[in-house]
Order: structure tokens, then C-alpha cells, then sequence
């Protein structure tokens, strides 16, 4: 007859309590947004998606095509994206050609309560820099003005 054990759990069964914790607590530290790119909203204000990692699992919120009277700018795509794990929003332009500064043209993110972010649209694509989620953001092409601002030749909605 085997004698009863003290109150003791199993060596075995011990391992396999241990190594669930262990599970659980990796799974919900490697889900912690802050933990999973390199900025955290107004962290990610100026900051390249790409350099911080935001642009990995990051989707589109808005988008269209251009089809207003600049000829240089025709059919590019604008898309205003978003990172959930940083809670940042940023523009990407696909195609476009604005390179030589007579062509007079660009794209920017446009932030409630910011500061703009511009890109230079040109053929392949193109990101801006972000800015936090927690602001009004839309993306916008551009035409410059001599007084050196800017205006809208097409946006998306606010998100």
C-alpha cells in the first residue's frame, strides 16, 4: 500500500501547472500593443510606420483615386492607414510623380489639433510620417501656393 503524500502536488503535475502560467503570461505581455511596435500614439507623432514597426498589420481606413486637373498626379492612389497596436494613423500614396518642385504637388496627412505630415507622391509608394489616432486625420493631395502653404485637391474623410 503507498502512503499518502503531504500535501504535496506530483513533481509532474506541478510541471504542467507551471508551464500553463507560463503560457498564459507570455500570450498577454506579447499582445500589449506597447510592447509589440516601437511608439504608442502621440509617441508615434513624426515617427516613419516602417521605422517603428506600425506598418505591420496596419489596414486602410479611406482611400481614393486622384482625378482632378493635375496631369502629373493622375490615378494615384491615396490611403489613409491606421496601426491599432500604435494607435497611429500615417498617409500612403501609390504612384504620382510631384519629384521636380516645379510640378507644384504633394500629399499630406492632415491632423485635427497637429501638425501636418507631408509626403512627395512619386511612381512605386510612398509614406508619410504618423501622427496619434487620438486626433481627426485625413489625407489629402495638394497643390503648393507661393505664399508657401498649400491647397486641397482632393482628401478623404476625416476618420
Amino acid at each position: 500500500m503507498s502512503r499518502p503524500r503531504s500535501g504535496r502536488l506530483p513533481r509532474v503535475l506541478l510541471a504542467i501547472l507551471l508551464a500553463v502560467v507560463g503560457a498564459v503570461t507570455s500570450a498577454t505581455v506579447a499582445a500589449t500593443p506597447a510592447l509589440a511596435a516601437g511608439c504608442y500614439q502621440s509617441s508615434c507623432n513624426g515617427q516613419l510606420p516602417q521605422d517603428k514597426g506600425c506598418d505591420a498589420g496596419a489596414t486602410t481606413i479611406a482611400s481614393f483615386r486622384y482625378g482632378g486637373s493635375n496631369t502629373f498626379l493622375q490615378g494615384a492612389l491615396m490611403e489613409l492607414r491606421r496601426s491599432t497596436a500604435c494607435d497611429a494613423a500615417w498617409i500612403r500614396t501609390t504612384d504620382g510623380d510631384c519629384l521636380p518642385m516645379w510640378r507644384n504637388c504633394g500629399a499630406v496627412l492632415e491632423v485635427s489639433g497637429g501638425s501636418p505630415q507631408f509626403s512627395d507622391p512619386r511612381p512605386g509608394q510612398r509614406w508619410s510620417a504618423m501622427w496619434s489616432y487620438r486626433n481627426y486625420v485625413r489625407g489629402c493631395f495638394i497643390a503648393y501656393t507661393d505664399d508657401g502653404g498649400y491647397h486641397r485637391d482632393g482628401c478623404t474623410a476625416w476618420k
